[in-house]
């Protein structure tokens, strides 16, 4: 009887599989970047990303990253639950953002494929546990960095089109075609951020490979790694010699989507080399280009 029965469940699994392999059926949730329902866009697109993004901070538990001389300190406030990437609560977030990069992959499917049934996200909205357990980890939404993809995720939410922005899971593709695209026809605006003054809406870019190039045209000799935030506004902090900090949210920042803290100097400018090697200021158009 129990041969029988394991027969039973490999039979239901590998159906379902097949079924997956294209189409999802009924049951399994669709979210709307892979259903390709893209908002129209909105009247003021920094306006809508800075609000989704710390909309996601929140949810993901208010996380505070300072970039101080010296050391990054992080804070993670009394009284918040704090999920992490690899953790159940995480996972429909994950999902969303993945399905606004090509291919497009729709996560709660793998999901499905694994557990052998449709019905795998909860009325909550969180993924079902017995699926969630079943899921390889070379199949999780976590299993690859996923920044480039909540970026894209927000640029997406804000309705901004695909012939004005290059969705990616990796930020240099879209650093680079900002950089190379003819003007005016993309929805940010490359500068240098030795001179680029950053306002909420735009994204501020680092390297994450060392050293980082004396120029920062140097970044289309080749695709490098990199991480991008947006910026959601600038305050006060005690670490800065100017006194300013830039706020900026970001994710896959300590397995989170967290709010980083940079310091800026007298003239509104990133600070180089304080926590991150900054390089670039994609600038948002407000969604004006032609």
């Amino acid at each position: 009887m129990t041969t029988l029965r394991a027969l039973l469940i490999v039979g239901l699994g590998a159906g379902l599989a097949g079924c997956l392999a294209g189409r999802p059926p009924a049951g399994v949730p669709v979210p709307p970047a892979c259903a390709g329902a893209q908002p129209p866009l909105v009247a003021d697109p920094g306006a809508a990303m800075v609000g989704l993004a710390r909309a996601a901070w929140r949810a993901w538990g208010e996380r505070v990253v300072e970039l101080r001389p010296g050391a990054a300190v992080l804070t993670l406030p009394d009284g918040v639950a704090q999920p992490w990437e690899q953790e159940r609560p995480a996972f429909a977030r994950l999902a969303d953002y993945w399905c606004a990069v090509p291919p497009h992959t729709n996560y709660w499917a793998r999901a499905a494929r694994a557990a052998g049934f449709a019905a795998v996200q909860r009325p909550d909205g969180s993924i079902d546990g017995t699926a969630f357990n079943r899921l390889a980890i070379g199949d999780s939404p976590f299993s690859i960095p996923w920044s480039a993809a909540f970026t894209s995720w927000l640029v997406w939410s804000a309705g901004i089109p695909a012939e004005h922005f290059r969705f990616s899971d990796t930020h240099w593709d879209y650093v680079a075609d900002a950089m190379t695209a003819p003007a005016g026809s993309r929805a940010f605006v490359a500068r240098p951020a030795t001179t680029a003054v950053p306002r909420p809406g735009d994204l501020v870019c680092a390297t994450r490979a060392r050293p980082p190039p004396a120029d920062w045209q140097r970044l289309l000799d080749g695709t490098r790694p990199m991480h991008c935030d947006l910026v959601v506004g600038q305050g006060p902090c005690a670490f800065a010699a100017s006194g300013r900090c830039l706020d900026v949210i970001g994710g896959n920042v300590l397995q989170a989507v967290s709010l980083t803290r940079a310091a800026l100097d007298t003239g509104g400018r990133l600070v180089p080399g304080q926590g991150r090697d900054w390089l670039v200021v994609l600038a948002l158009t407000a969604g004006r280009v032609e």
